[in-house]
């Protein structure tokens, strides 16, 4: 069971987050250098630039349905084996193709990248978590500081509250409170706003000061980013580990700052320096975590706003929403960069029946002339073969290999132990993916018409006798049994398509042996033309043959082609049986070993002493 889905689901999280990371920094890399490129980018699409990052992360560790790009160089072709080191037992037991090395011993691959897999996944889950609680915390904070804070009481400042609101479109305007812990304007809250002003520097500001410091948080719900903001927070808490995760989202809160800061004095150039001098004022204060401040979070953020307010540069709205989709669009969408596909060597599954080799064609001569006949004279006549032997019939299969007692075998008998192998013995047959040392422990300790089910897992072995335990693997055993039938099928399909070859091959041979004869008959034809002993009608019908046989040498010719066109298709089949027969078994593999697992948690297997 953990095979089946602790690994895969530790490795599917392990590799969505290295992919999103790096695809990640990509993106980061390209719009910083946007950016830097396009000084006079509006603050506005670089706040959208920078929001992008976070739909990407999210995106990727999310989405199942990345885009997969085969720009990889591609494995080297592998030659199918036809047969492994396993013996049938019975007639039924089956050969399993070595497609890679993962097939054969599928846990000793997965002990290894099991445990790391769990490692960093419980570490990455640890980082997650250690964030959401640092997050709750400081969202009861803000709520704690809500609170604390009193209720405005001004009723000129909520109608010009009220009336700014309706300038931005808002249907309400949000609370108004009162709080004396804060030094600048806040807006705290994405479901019910609260927009809280410092009781203590309320007095002293001036009117159009306090008025700009309210159209910016105004602006902040006219463009939702209480909202929008909670998606890069949750890229920031799942990709803790990545700092160009915490650039983009620190970026997009200083773009969505500056972007406010525009709106504030927009169509207003004489405010600019009011503006910036009340950014001066308000200073730096720390950033609320379920909230947006007027103040800067740091110096650094604060110089680079009053540096943005010098620019009154303007851009191209339509080349912003151009960039903006660009950007979208090519680096947005999850891509799994994967190898490209195999080339399927044809040739090498074609037909494991040598073709004979075809005579030479003699090439086609026109009608009688002295030194062309004198040619074909100097030529050595060629020797008629002898029959050709038809392709030997597929090898019959191995016998049997006889234990103690005739039994039904059905499963995989290795010439060697592994860590992983199991055999049950019940009602006359044996169940096994196993060692044929294996099988005689397991016919020993089951005894004269016992029922166990042996089984070494990690090296350690053990029986189970319990009867439901059985049941559970009697059931396994009908649905192995349906997968040998339908394996025994594919080995009949196989046989039809050896037969199938064999007659290619005699057919080849005796189109090959009639095309020597004919060159035979040909060059016997000529000889009393080159001693001058013949007529003109000879020579018209040595010439009149040539051209019989040289017809029938290209019939004979397009057969042969025919012929090995049928040859490459069926090997072609042939080789599909055998994936289909090579996943069987891998799935009966499989079924085999989540029962034994489930056997060991249960307590219903028994270590074997020794």
């Amino acid at each position: 069971m953990d095979t089946i889905f602790g690994t895969t689901l530790f490795e599917t999280l392990l590799s969505r987050l290295l992919a999103t990371s790096v695809q990640a920094a990509i993106l980061v890399a390209a719009i910083w250098a946007l950016c830097r490129w396009l000084p006079t980018l509006p603050a506005a699409t670089r706040c959208r630039l920078w929001w992008l990052v976070g739909v990407q992360t999210v995106l990727g560790l999310l989405w199942a349905g990345a885009l997969h790009l085969p720009v990889l160089p591609a494995a080297p072709a592998q030659t199918a084996v036809a047969a492994t080191a396993s013996l049938q037992v019975a007639g039924t037991a089956t050969a399993t193709t070595a497609a890679s090395p993962h097939a054969t011993t599928p846990q000793a691959a997965s002990a290894a990248p099991l445990s790391w897999a769990q490692a960093l996944a419980a570490l990455w889950l640890a980082g997650v978590l250690l964030g959401g609680l640092r997050s709750g915390h400081a969202y009861r904070a803000s709520r704690r500081l809500v609170q604390a804070s009193a209720p405005c009481s001004d009723a000129a400042l909520l109608g010009a509250l009220r009336l700014a609101a309706e300038a931005h479109g808002l249907r309400q305007p949000p609370q108004l409170r009162l709080s004396t812990q804060i030094d600048s304007p806040q807006l705290i809250g994405p479901w019910r706003p609260v927009l809280l002003l410092p009781a203590r520097r309320l007095a002293a500001m001036h009117a159009d000061d306090l008025d700009m410091a309210l159209t910016h948080e105004l602006v902040h719900l006219q463009r939702r980013d209480l909202w929008w903001g909670l998606l890069p927070a949750l890229a920031q808490h799942l990709f803790f580990f990545h700092p160009l995760v915490h650039l983009a989202v620190r970026e997009y809160a200083l773009a969505r700052e500056a972007a406010c800061d525009a709106a504030v004095v927009a169509g207003h150039r004489h405010c600019r320096h009011n503006y910036a001098r009340l950014l001066l004022q308000l200073g730096v204060a720390p950033r609320q975590a379920a909230g947006v401040a007027s103040a800067s979070p740091s110096f650094v953020s604060l110089k680079r706003r009053l540096l943005m307010l010098q620019s009154s540069a303007s851009f191209s709205r339509l080349g912003a929403g151009l960039i903006t989709a660009a950007i979208a669009l090519a680096g947005v969408m999850p891509l799994r960069l994967v190898a490209k596909p195999a080339p399927v060597n044809a040739a090498a599954a074609a037909a494991p029946v040598a073709a004979p080799a075809a005579a030479p064609v003699v090439p086609a001569v026109p009608a009688p002339a002295v030194p062309i006949l004198a040619s074909v004279l100097a030529q050595p006549a060629p020797v008629v073969p002898a029959a050709a032997a038809p392709p030997a019939a597929p090898a019959a299969p191995v016998a049997p290999l006889q234990a103690e007692a005739p039994l039904l075998s059905q499963g995989r008998v290795s010439l060697s132990q592994h860590d992983d192998a199991y055999v049950l013995v019940q009602d006359g047959h044996n169940l096994m993916d196993a060692s044929l040392d294996d099988l005689r422990e397991a016919r020993r300790l089951a005894g004269d018409d016992g029922e166990i089910l042996w089984f070494r897992h990690d090296g350690h072995r053990y029986v189970v006798r319990d009867p439901a335990a059985l049941a559970r693997f009697q059931a396994l055993h009908a649905q192995t049994l349906d997968l040998a039938d339908a394996q025994a099928e594919l080995g009949d399909q196989q046989g039809d398509l050896g037969e199938r070859q064999g007659d290619l091959g005699e057919r080849m041979a005796e189109l090959s042996a009639q095309m020597a004869e004919s060159a035979a008959r040909q060059a016997e034809a000529v000889v009393p033309v080159s001693r001058g002993a013949a007529s003109q009608a000879q020579i018209e019908r040595v010439a009149a043959q040539r051209a019989t046989e040289q017809l029938r040498r290209q019939e004979l010719g397009k057969k042969i082609q025919d012929l090995a066109r049928q040859q490459a298709q069926l090997g072609l089949q042939q080789s599909q049986l055998g994936k289909q027969q090579a996943d069987a078994s891998l799935r009966a593999r499989q079924q085999a070993e989540q029962l034994i697992r489930q056997a060991i948690a249960q307590g219903l297997a028994t270590p074997i002493d020794g």
